[in-house]
Parts: C-alpha cells; sequence; structure tokens
C-alpha cells in the first residue's frame, strides 16, 4: 500500500483516522529531520543470529544471514512482495529471524512494501522487525495466516521516521499471535494491527511502547474480532511523552454472536513528562455475545513527584530519578516480550531515551 492509498484510505475511514491527518501532518513535516541514531543492528550479538537485510526496500540475499533457517524461507521481490513461508518447516522460538530495514543515500523519496507471512499447521516462528532511522517516508503493508495449532512471536522496533504499517492477522483454532511494538519517535508513525481469531481457542497477545519528544506524532490502532467460541485477547500499551509529542491509542474487541466464552482484555496507559504533551486515546468493546469477559481501561498522568522526592533523597539526580521511574512504568509491558534477548533490547533502548 502506497502512501497515496493511505491517505486515500484515511479520507474514507476519517473516524479512525480522526486524531492522525494524514494531509496534514505531512504538509507540516520537513521530510529531513534529525535521525535518532541509537538504534543499531542486532545481528551482530551472535554467530548464531540469523537475520533477513532489505536495503531500500530490497532483500539482499547475499548479505543476509541464514543460520539453521533454509534460505528458501522468503521469496519475491520490491515490486510484487515478499513471502516468508513455513509449510512443514519449523524456526524455534530459541533462534529469532530479524528482518533488518535500512536506507541509505540512494533511497527514493518513498519506499512501499509488501510481506505475507503464512505459517504451517503446528508451525514456531520468532521474528524481528528492526526499522533503522531513515528519512524516506516507508509503507508496509503486512498479511499474516497461521493455521492450526501454528504460533508466531512477532516483535518490532520502529526508530525516528515517517512510518504507515498495517498488518491483517488471520489465526485458526488453537492458533496464537504474539506481537510487541517499540516505536520510539514518528513524524507522523502509525502502526495499525488488525487481528481476526477464525478459529476455536485462537489466542492474541498485543503489547507497545511508544517514546516520544519533540513533536513526534505516533500512533497505535489495533482491532481485535473475536469470530469463533472459547477465543482469548489481551492487550497492554504504555505511552511515554516529552515536549510537544502526541501519542494516539485506539484499541478495540468486537465479539460476534456465535463467539460465546470469549474473553478480552485491552489496557492503555500513559506518562506525560510535559504540559504541551498530547495523548488521544479511544478504547472500545463492541460484544454481540451474552457469555464473554471483556473489559478495557485507559489512564493518563504525570510522574509521581512523592517518588522523585524519595529517589531524589537518596542520592540520584533528576535525571536518573526521572529514568528510574520512565523504566519502572513500562515494565509491565517488558514482562510479557516472551524471547529474552529482546527484552534485554527494548530495556537498553528505553533506558537511552529515558536519559
Amino acid at each position: 500500500m502506497t502512501l497515496a492509498a493511505f491517505i486515500t484510505r484515511s479520507r474514507r475511514e476519517q473516524e479512525d483516522w480522526k486524531y492522525t491527518d494524514l494531509e496534514a501532518l505531512l504538509a507540516s513535516t520537513n521530510k529531513t529531520f534529525n535521525l535518532d541514531t541509537g538504534f543499531r543492528r542486532y545481528d551482530e550479538d551472535g554467530d548464531n543470529r540469523a537475520y533477513l537485510l532489505f536495503l531500500n526496500g530490497v532483500w539482499q540475499s547475499a548479505r543476509s544471514r541464514f543460520g539453521s533457517v533454509p534460505s528458501c524461507i522468503l521469496m519475491g521481490d520490491l515490486e510484487s512482495g515478499y513471502q516468508l513461508t513455513l509449510g512443514e518447516q519449523t524456526c524455534l522460538v530459541a533462534q529469532p529471524i530479524e528482518m533488518v530495514f535500512e536506507t541509505d543515500s540512494n533511497a527514493p523519496a518513498e519506499i512501499a512494501l509488501k510481506l505475507s507471512i503464512d505459517i504451517g499447521k503446528n508451525g514456531r516462528l520468532t521474528l524481528l522487525e528492526n526499522h533503522l532511522p531513515s528519512n524516506t517516508i516507508t509503507t508496509i503493508e503486512t498479511d499474516i495466516t497461521l493455521q492450526s495449532r501454528a504460533k508466531f512471536v512477532h516483535g518490532k522496533i520502529l526508530a525516528s521516521g515517517t512510518h504507515l504499517a498495517l498488518h491483517e492477522v488471520r489465526v485458526a483454532s488453537g492458533g496464537y499471535y504474539n506481537n510487541f511494538s517499540l516505536l520510539r519517535g514518528g513524524h507522523p508513525a502509525r502502526n495499525e494491527i488488525n487481528v481476526t481469531l477464525e478459529g476455536e481457542e485462537a489466542q492474541a497477545a498485543l503489547n507497545g511502547i511508544m517514546l516520544l519528544r519533540g513533536s513526534d506524532h505516533a500512533d497505535t490502532t489495533t482491532r481485535i474480532t473475536h469470530q469463533a467460541p472459547n477465543c482469548a485477547s489481551r492487550q497492554v500499551y504504555k505511552t511515554v511523552l516529552d515536549g510537544k509529542a502526541r501519542g494516539v491509542f485506539q484499541g478495540k474487541i468486537t465479539v460476534a454472536p456465535h463467539a460465546q466464552k470469549s474473553d478480552g482484555y485491552q489496557m492503555s496507559r500513559a506518562l506525560l513528562l510535559s504540559d504541551q504533551a498530547e495523548m488521544d486515546a479511544r478504547p472500545e468493546l463492541e460484544i454481540y455475545a451474552d457469555d464473554v469477559k471483556c473489559s478495557h481501561g485507559s489512564a493518563i498522568g504525570a510522574l509521581d513527584e512523592d517518588a522523585m522526592f524519595y529517589l531524589r533523597a537518596r542520592g540520584l539526580n533528576e535525571t536518573q530519578a526521572r529514568a528510574l521511574l520512565i523504566e519502572s512504568f513500562v515494565a509491565e509491558t517488558l514482562d510479557n516480550v516472551q524471547v529474552e534477548a529482546w527484552r534485554d533490547i527494548f530495556r537498553r533502548e528505553i533506558g537511552e531515551w529515558a536519559q
């Protein structure tokens, strides 16, 4: 989906784009801005890491490292889209695959990516998207299909840049989709995840953190549809805002009439470090079944002055005390990250941002 297609969609679905006016934001955004250089590639952390490198949207097979992962796992090109397929093959959660997206001085003004991921019955895949800082407008459309009892652990790190992402996820009976995203800036950024639990006992867990400062604008929009009985979903999102940053969280849980015994939970919390920062939250439930357990909530607040005083009284300076409180605020979400190596990566990035 190109930038023009996203703008057309935002005009058509005005209510869903109420807080993120693409045309106004892009018109006022200088296409070259100060990039967050704190991000890095994580494939260098060990010789056994498997990673797929994309330069200016084009897969660099010769520069990728597959480890024990079959080289045929990824097919396609930028024009027609990339397909990542796991049929009878299995990628263990213990060895994640990293997709590294980077640009150079030859990058076009806009890169439109399309990715499809298909995991067969009982398949297992752990994948981390690492989007490095870029002055290029990037749009990415990801179509994900999980067959019966398949499990997909899906992580995403986004550095500062203009980034629009749409994920369409379908989960069959007994399947499990786990997503964690760390958005560290946006000019603007929108991370949209639509999950349909199509089969009985399908599950989804969506978690994320947005760290925004200056004139950043980032939007996380999620929709989970329970279409079958005995399905479960969990969502926990935390946002920290400083300067004149604006954060958006829109989360919706829909339960179909025949999806009895559904269990859905959704929570969004935001921490404002500046009087000029803004957070817009819109949690929703749309329930058509009568035997369900669903809840949602949202909270926005500032740093606890008593906690700051306590930490300062014990020798920490203001920056150190604030960083510690920020890390404590997002700790609940980090606990939901299933891959230990990812938790260390996210914790390091959060710590650097908080300083």
